[in-house]
């Protein structure tokens, strides 16, 4: 070890006393500090900081004598003598910024366990090395949110729910959330929120992926964000946003049948969209392992704000091969939501309606394969247009609410240009022409 590192140690184990003696002397600076036993590099830190946390919350005297004689009672007499050595030490006194020694603690901790993390990996302590680097990753994403404190009072609910609504307000009421790319879209919803789980379903040919393409590319305009294409590969996505950044017609780019006037529009487009923050997974029918992975590695790496999938019944989930289809949906929706939560983005999946809701305007319960996504989604939309005249540049159509756990349901008026395959917001599209 070298005189730095042993200084940097030596600092930390300070600290880890500074914060302790904080808590004995000013316990309601406790709710400041979130942190894990696991937290402190001196192991009998944890010990005294796991008892002192334990004392708080039922309400008891968290003073270096009481500490010190339930340690004592618990059969601990090595812990009850640390705790009166670090509660009555006068070389230490209440730190008046708990959170900041509370936050150096959560470095230290950071550290130690990512350099653990690269050890392991140098060796190859897994079997495969994809394994091996998939694990890491894991791993490397969980020191984000190990410092989370999963149980709450009323009060801090409450807290955190009026921080929220002044942060809105503050805001002077602009979107918060990661944009839909439809303005009445995001009015209705506020855009899409972290920890969110989104579904969007509809009928074969209704638009689905216009849709998420265009939500794609709304939401990179405020940062990195992830595409999981299953249905499409990669050069097909970029045909759409061609389509969409220029005004030319999908079918006459795939034809090359554009005219030499369409250039110009179509290189603006190609750098416009070229430049968007979007990294794309294209494996046809991956894995919810795979999608798994790499969202937590652009996460990880890129700091993406949200992940869009096309579609959920694409994905397979190989663990559960021989399991009817409505189980395997149901597992891989939750582990979408359980994803969402994890690294605290919104995820926005398409999804299949079945046959029963062809020649009327979807419901939930026209979702395919699985009762479980009506039940884990945050949000369902329903996406429906008007087939009447299928050569139509433009057509009326809508997006349908129907579950909303943050707010109203219902139906928002949108059109849908043919020629992009996009939905469009009404007004936008009435001032290019009419709608059929």
């Amino acid at each position: 070890m070298t005189t730095v590192e042993a200084n940097h140690r030596a600092a930390i184990h300070q600290v880890e006393r500074q914060v302790l003696h904080t808590a004995m002397c000013r316990p309601s600076s406790i709710a400041d500090m979130p942190l894990q036993p696991g937290h402190f590099g001196n192991e009998a830190h944890g010990q005294l900081w796991e008892l002192i946390r334990s004392m708080d919350a039922g309400g008891k005297p968290v003073d270096a004598v009481t500490i010190s004689d339930v340690a004592d009672r618990m059969g601990s007499p090595r812990l009850s003598e640390l705790a009166m050595l670090i509660g009555v030490d006068r070389d230490l006194y209440p730190s008046s910024q708990p959170a900041y020694q509370a936050s150096i603690l959560l470095a230290a901790w950071r550290d130690r366990e990512a350099l653990a993390i690269a050890r392991e990996l140098q060796e190859g302590a897994q079997a495969r090395q994809e394994d091996a680097v998939d694990a890491a990753i894991q791993r490397l994403m969980t020191l984000h949110t190990a410092d989370r404190s999963y149980e709450h009072t009323s009060q801090s609910a409450l807290d955190a729910a009026v921080a929220q609504a002044m942060e809105a307000q503050r805001n002077g009421g602009k979107l918060i959330g990661v944009s839909t790319g439809i303005f009445d879209l995001d009015e209705a919803l506020g855009g899409f929120h972290d920890s969110d789980l989104i579904i969007v379903g509809a009928r074969p040919a209704m638009g689905k992926t216009g849709f998420l393409l265009g939500a794609t590319a709304a939401g990179a305009k405020g940062g990195p964000v992830g595409l999981i294409s299953g249905e499409q590969p990669a050069d097909q996505v970029g045909l759409r946003w061609l389509a969409a950044g220029s005004g030319v017609n999908v079918g006459r780019l795939r034809a090359g049948k554009f005219r030499h006037d369409d250039v110009g529009l179509l290189l603006h487009a190609a750098e416009q969209y070229g430049a968007l923050p979007v990294r794309i997974h294209d494996r046809p029918s991956p894995d919810i392992t795979e999608v798994v992975r790499e969202a937590r590695r652009w996460k990880h790496q890129l700091g993406i704000r949200a992940l869009y999938v096309d579609y959920l019944q694409r994905i397979e989930i190989a663990s559960m091969s021989r399991a009817p289809k409505h189980q395997q949906v149901g597992s891989i929706t939750r582990s979408l939501k359980n994803l969402a939560r994890d690294l605290r983005i919104p995820v926005v999946a398409l999804a299949q309606v079945n046959r029963e809701a062809d020649g009327e305007r979807p419901q939930m319960k026209h979702l395919a394969d699985s009762s479980e996504i009506e039940k884990e989604a945050d949000q369902i939309m329903m996406l429906w247009r008007d087939l009447s005249n299928p050569q139509a540049e433009r057509t009326a159509a809508e997006i349908n609410v129907v579950k909303n756990r943050h707010g109203n349901i219902g139906v928002v008026p949108v059109t849908w240009h043919g020629g992009s395959t996009s939905y469009v917001n009404r007004s936008a599209a009435d001032e290019l022409g009419e709608v059929a």
